[in-house]
């Protein structure tokens, strides 16, 4: 299974309300750290996509039940992003797809992120 996404930044909400409401504490401190604003919105896109590229991976609709925080962000030491799963979106992985492996790249510019997801 494939799931892909893209945004264009301009539409990224930039508010506080809406980071907290897709990321986690150790999410939000990622995109926090930011240098400067616009690499701050641009990391804020690319997490979004990443939660809707694994949703859509996963098969999971409007319906499913799962929620942003249920798909974490992450990165190994050398920078390679990782998905940790969570309540819905574990539980679905569990039942369909454990006998794959997750896997997620992500990009950004100033004007668009995107984000792909595949099990293997």
């Amino acid at each position: 299974m494939v799931g892909i996404d893209i945004i264009d930044i301009e539409r990224v909400d930039k508010s506080d309300e809406f980071l907290a409401h897709i990321a986690n504490a150790k999410e939000i401190e990622y995109v926090k750290k930011s240098f400067c604003e616009s690499l701050r919105h641009q990391r804020t896109g690319a997490l979004f996509c990443v939660k809707e590229a694994v949703m859509k991976a996963l098969e999971m609709g409007k319906n499913s039940g799962v929620t942003f925080k249920d798909i974490e962000l992450s990165h190994e030491d050398s920078g390679k992003p990782i998905v940790i799963l969570h309540g819905k979106a574990l539980e679905k992985y569990n039942q369909c797809f454990s006998d794959k492996k997750l896997e997620v790249s992500l990009s950004h510019t100033p004007a668009y992120a995107t984000a792909i997801a595949i099990l293997i």
